[in-house]
């Protein structure tokens, strides 16, 4: 497939156990922010929040239900949003929003974050991979660049929907979160982490491979409960060498987003046939 070259070592993993890493001493403790888009009741949040509160201390604000698909809109421009406490295990705080997940970001950065910083936000853990063009659909991902936009360094980790046990895939987010701040993170970055099923109890390895190819499409829609309901089909081919095959081999896929969508060699080329203004 193409991949060895760019294969993270198997020494990353995690004990199928999903035991967290070690805590570190307590001055050194990052101040991170963990949102996700499955909403605040969510179980992938939830083992996300115990992972990481073993890195630094951790504040969670996320959307009050689910908002699978937002991308990185916003209703912060057009709407009052309502905010609630409410208890995490292992969050110093934790609260819902009745925004996208990008709003949750916005609000624990400027207002959550404002006498104290965010070192780092962390997105997910989304019940449903995140890999190739599905990504431009993701409200984790869509929340973790916009962390990015605040030039905050960010993670966002998405997991095969057929699992129901998020803890392995929440340590080891943790474990390359810890790592990726130790090598020297860019705050125009998003890392997007995507977990398959384990084989025999762990992964074989990570990938890092960049963002192609679509898992699933919208067919069409069928008339349902008098509205219109998306009808989906899965992929059998994914192009080589991309996060998306990596995911349906087994591999945990690893991959850089930047936040900049700029084309640049057509920034240079288009000047020379940009239409004359009258």
């Amino acid at each position: 497939m193409g991949f060895p070259r760019l294969l993270i070592s198997s020494a990353l993993l995690l004990p199928a156990c999903g035991a967290a890493p070690t805590n570190p001493d307590p001055i050194e403790r990052l101040h991170i922010l963990v949102v996700n888009d499955d909403g605040i009741h969510s179980p992938g949040i939830v083992e996300l929040v115990k992972a990481m509160s073993a890195i630094g201390e951790v504040v969670v604000c996320a959307p009050d239900s689910n908002r699978s698909g937002a991308s990185h809109s916003s209703v912060a421009f057009s709407q009052t949003m309502e905010v609630t406490e409410i208890e995490m295990e292992g969050a110093s705080y934790a609260c819902s929003i009745s925004g996208t997940p990008s709003d949750a970001t916005l609000f624990g950065i400027i207002q959550l974050g404002a006498d104290h910083p965010f070192d780092l936000i962390v997105s997910g853990i989304n019940r449903g991979a995140n890999v190739g063009n599905i990504a431009h659909y993701s409200g984790t991902i869509g929340a973790a660049m916009e962390a990015n936009y605040h030039g905050i360094p960010a993670v966002a980790a998405s997991q095969d929907s057929q699992v129901r046990d998020f803890a392995p895939a929440a340590a080891w987010t943790a474990k390359f979160a810890e790592q990726m701040l130790n090598t020297g993170a860019q705050g125009d970055i998003c890392w997007s982490l995507n977990f398959p099923e384990q084989s025999d109890g762990r992964w074989p390895g990570a990938i890092v491979a960049p963002m192609d190819g679509a898992y699933i499409h919208i067919t069409g829609f069928s008339s349902r409960d008098g509205g219109y309901r998306a009808n989906f089909s899965f992929n059998e081919e994914y192009p080589e060498g991309s996060d998306t095959a990596a995911f349906m081999d087994g591999w945990i896929s690893v991959t850089p987003l930047r936040f900049d969508w700029t084309d640049f060699k057509l920034v240079e080329s288009a000047a020379e046939w940009l239409p004359a203004v009258d």
